[in-house]
């Protein structure tokens, strides 16, 4: 079984999701990346993934559900990421990547059949190193991830924010091995974001939130908050406490787990 995974090379956790997924179906067969709005990969963290070269047919595409291509003849699958589309209807499977998203897609969209996949991190670059912590709290600023926020933290401890932007992946982990905590400010659009699961298991105590860090986006843990001045307060109280235990780290799912599920998905899927 030969496929394409359709990704575009921008910053975001999205793009490596769509990354993994090519990864995984290349145990299956030819694998390759067809980037959209730029032709190039993606080069912010590390993969094995080449460029589509037209140089064989594929059997299977995959494509997230902000760009949609139908290809006649191939088998579809809308990996959806979050909710920026509706999952057109030459879509046969929709791949969620939250609990919150399967019922996004149920209740909105042409309701393909729908599998969840669990969300996953790559445990060998982010997990905790046991290097001392510094008071530092961390935030990843993007326009659409509440900026405002970031001026917030600033404007109270300004000596101690560090935000994240446009860094590496590698240049990431380190940036949360060293920082006590990190604030997360998602958005509506969003179905199971990678910087807090990122954070939890790189040593921080995570605080956002109640409506960021819940269940259905399978981020239901750190301190919740009910509006961001309590948020912005809990930050810095939240530098007083201990890494979080072992136990709670151990749960985020290491990336192998999620690579195995994508095999299994697509081998059901093209025996159908």
């Amino acid at each position: 079984m030969n496929s394409i995974v359709f990704a575009p090379p921008w910053t975001g956790g999205g793009v490596k999701s769509l990354y993994v997924a090519c990864e995984a179906l290349a145990r299956l067969g030819r694998s390759t990346i067809a980037p959209f709005h730029t032709p190039r990969l993606a080069r912010w963290f590390n993969h094995p993934c080449q460029l589509y070269d037209y140089s064989y047919s594929p059997d299977l595409v995959v494509y997230p559900e902000s760009y949609q291509p139908h290809i006649p003849g191939l088998r579809h699958i809308c990996f959806v990421l979050g909710k920026h589309g509706v999952v057109e209807s030459h879509a046969q499977l929709a791949v969620c990547r939250s609990q919150a998203l399967v019922s996004w897609v149920a209740e909105n969209n042409s309701a393909p059949p729908t599998v969840l996949l669990l969300p996953s991190i790559d445990r060998q670059i982010f997990e905790y190193d046991g290097r001392e912590k510094r008071d530092v709290i961390a935030y990843m600023t993007r326009p659409d991830k509440h900026p405002e926020t970031a001026r917030l933290l600033r404007d109270r401890y300004p000596d101690q924010v560090v935000e994240i932007v446009d860094r590496p992946e590698t240049e990431v982990a380190d940036i949360l091995k060293d920082a006590k905590v990190f604030v997360w400010r998602g958005d509506h659009m969003e179905g199971s974001p990678r910087p807090p699961k990122e954070a939890l298991l790189a040593g921080c105590v995570v605080v956002g939130l109640a409506s960021d860090l819940d269940a259905a986006h399978h981020t239901d843990f750190g301190l919740r908050c009910a509006t961001v001045e309590e948020l912005i307060e809990t930050a810095g109280r939240a530098l007083s406490l201990p890494v979080p235990a072992e136990a709670e780290r151990s749960l985020i799912r290491d990336v192998k787990g999620e690579k195995q599920d994508w095999v299994q998905i697509a081998t059901d899927f093209m025996q159908r």
